[in-house]
């Protein structure tokens, strides 16, 4: 079953001290409306979360030189920002002043910038992010989007087939009032539709190794009661290829409805590889948002030969979620 992703509202430490230089860095995500929200900072042996974001009693600073030193964690405060965008689109981000805004239900501390993009989508349940920030020793390299028409795309299905069989199966039988209407057989049988796919190939000291994230779907139509809108299973999962070995698929699935109100989706911005923390190469990180309808976080992920690693998880904002009717 998949694991970790959204399971993790903290961080886990990264070990100890190399003989090599370290890089010290803070990242953000950079939302549409030129706000920055830093989550993470790596320090050149472990990430960790000095800014408060969301913290409950926290007073916002009247200007940037009121935050508080130990909120940029390692990274002298007057540290240039960058921002990272899509396309590999690079460009120097000046901040100008904190600010407490909105996400969903909740409020996260923020810091204008002189960063404009495109015009806001009222109908959005949040602000988009056009990327991510950093200040200090960092490089962030791409996570390349692959077309879900592509012959590696229909290899990837073939991969998770009978992974995603038997997570749909369990995530059917954790109902406790309800039964599936469609038999097990019967779901077999239904098409996987793959809706997003990235990837990333590193080759790196320990080795080479592929990434691979993908979102997929198996829609069902719909019967007298679900109003039009049919049962959907949704799975994500981490794949992870080395060669001549058994690749590694780390996917979980739930069962939901067309609308998918609770279904987090990814957007990933980028990766750093930094000297590793243990012995000799290097370590690496995809960064990335998951986000809903009522809900999003900002996360770092360690992948490497041997999968896919949680190391931070920071929830962004949220609304309460609803009980299911009937289920």
């Amino acid at each position: 079953m998949f694991r970790g992703l959204l399971g993790v509202l903290a961080v886990v430490s990264v070990g100890v001290v190399s003989a090599a230089p370290q890089p010290k860095f803070n990242v953000a995500v950079l939302r549409r409306d030129g706000l920055l929200i830093p989550f993470a900072s790596y320090n050149g042996r472990a990430w960790s979360v000095p800014w408060p974001g969301a913290a409950q009693g926290v007073a916002l600073p009247i200007g940037l030189s009121d935050i508080p030193k130990t909120w940029w964690g390692e990274v002298a405060p007057d540290a240039p920002w960058t921002a990272w965008l899509e396309e590999g689109d690079k460009r120097p981000l000046k901040l100008i002043k904190p600010a407490h805004v909105p996400i969903f239900c909740g409020a996260h501390l923020a810091i204008g910038t002189d960063y404009h993009g495109t015009a806001l989508t009222e109908r959005e349940p949040t602000v988009a992010k056009d990327g991510i920030a950093t200040a200090g020793d960092v490089q962030v390299e791409p996570i390349t989007r692959v077309s879900v028409n592509s012959p590696d795309a229909a290899s990837i299905v073939s991969l998770i087939n009978d992974k995603f069989d038997d997570e749909e199966t369990i995530a059917a039988n954790r109902f406790t009032q309800w039964t599936h209407p469609y038999s097990q057989a019967m779901r077999a049988r239904a098409p996987i539709t793959l809706e997003a796919f990235y990837r990333a190939d590193d080759r790196i000291a320990q080795g080479q190794f592929r990434t691979s994230y993908i979102e997929a779907v198996r829609r069902y139509p719909a019967l007298a009661g679900d109003q039009g809108c049919g049962l959907v299973t949704f799975a994500r999962a981490w794949i992870t290829e080395v060669a001549g070995k058994k690749p590694i698929i780390n996917l979980g699935a739930r069962i939901t409805y067309c609308d998918r109100a609770d279904v987090s989706f990814i957007q990933p911005f980028g990766r750093v590889i930094v000297p590793a923390v243990r012995g000799k190469g290097s370590d690496v990180y995809w960064i990335y948002q998951l986000s809903s309808w009522r809900d999003e976080f900002y996360s770092v992920a360690q992948v490497s030969s041997e999968g896919m690693k949680p190391v931070v998880v920071v929830a962004g904002g949220g609304c309460p979620k609803e009980k299911d009717a009937g289920r």
